[in-house]
């Protein structure tokens, strides 16, 4: 080629590649979080929490964050207006694995979409433990003595939850399966609300989140936590395996979701985001001041986290299920 066609080619390449717009950075807006949940639970104090400091991130760009709750199905609707929503990262979504998972179990053939497919766990920055309340002029003392009072009375126990197919209501069928104690379920829109109502006690107990009880602790008595080991947050309050009642080991990570499809570059740069929060010591503050855990895990350990309690999960969901 000659030294005149290469000046040539040069000179159209550069006006091609001038022509052609660079690719913007992510995010070129505020970020949405969706909370499927009230506020006021754990799912919405966490995910308020996180994006008050997401745009210090060095890979926001200084941009904010900002919640959304739509609360509605045990958070499915606002999954599904994630779905609805182009998958570039501007709008997330923030619920724990366990609630997620088994929202889309009892839906079984009928489920709105599968989490494995369509969404993509970026990373977590803190979980939800599940606990056993009631009110604290309820004459159990312990787990124990809640189980033979309520066998005792013969009597249909009514319990609230903070949506008809969480981890919560989840673990509250399991335990009063176990014990073979007659029941009634009250979903709410929100684990607020439903603490709302064990305080008024419209229902005699609750199984939500430890950290409801935090500053209503001269209404709300926690009696017992889930999880294999006491809550970090709550290191007094015994299990319900160490109270006699196993099956019940499993918390939720409290997870940033993006629906799939979302570009490899905009997964990290979020993915990032969630690390740096979960090390700064204003978001530990704050979530410890809520009775909430903060530490970081990456998408692939939560995506093998999710996959394990999928399998511990499917056979449970199941089996209430069937009993219903």
């Amino acid at each position: 080629m000659s030294f005149a066609k290469k000046i040539a080619t040069g000179i159209a390449t550069a006006t091609l590649l001038a022509g052609t717009p660079a690719l913007a950075d992510y995010p070129e807006k505020p970020v949405k979080i969706m909370v499927g949940f009230s506020a006021g639970g754990g799912t919405d104090t966490t995910a308020r929490g996180f994006a008050s400091y997401m745009h210090e991130a060095p890979t926001m760009n200084g941009l904010p964050a900002y919640i959304v709750n739509l609360p509605g199905a045990s958070g499915q609707k606002a999954a599904k207006a994630v779905l609805d929503e182009d998958a570039d990262g501007h709008t997330l979504y923030m619920i724990n694995i366990g609630t997620f998972i088994a929202g889309e179990l009892a839906k079984g053939d009928d489920r709105p979409y599968h989490i494995s497919d369509d969404f993509v766990n970026l990373g977590c920055a803190s979980q939800l433990v599940t606990s056993l309340q009631v009110h604290a002029s309820n004459p159990a003392a312990s787990m124990e003595e809640f189980i033979a009072n309520a066998k005792e009375s013969g009597k249909e126990v009514t319990w609230g939850t903070s949506g008809a197919a969480t981890m919560h209501a989840t673990i509250g069928h399991i335990f009063f399966d176990t014990h073979g104690i007659k029941h009634k379920k009250v979903p709410f829109k929100g684990g607020s609300k439903a603490r709302a109502a064990l305080v008024s006690q419209s229902v005699e107990a609750v199984f939500g989140g430890v950290n409801t009880v935090v500053g209503f602790e001269d209404d709300i008595r926690a009696l017992a936590s889930a999880g294999a080991e006491r809550d970090p947050m709550a290191p007094d309050l015994m299990t319900f395996s160490e109270q006699g009642t196993d099956g019940i080991e499993f918390t939720g990570l409290m997870c940033l979701f993006a629906k799939a499809g979302i570009p490899d570059e905009v997964k990290e740069d979020v993915g990032a985001a969630i690390a740096h929060v979960a090390a700064v010591e204003g978001y530990q503050k704050y979530m410890k001041g809520n009775d909430l855990a903060s530490f970081y895990t990456d998408s692939a350990a939560a995506t093998a986290a999710q996959d394990t309690m999928f399998e511990v999960m499917g056979p449970v969901v199941a089996e209430i299920i069937k009993n219903q």
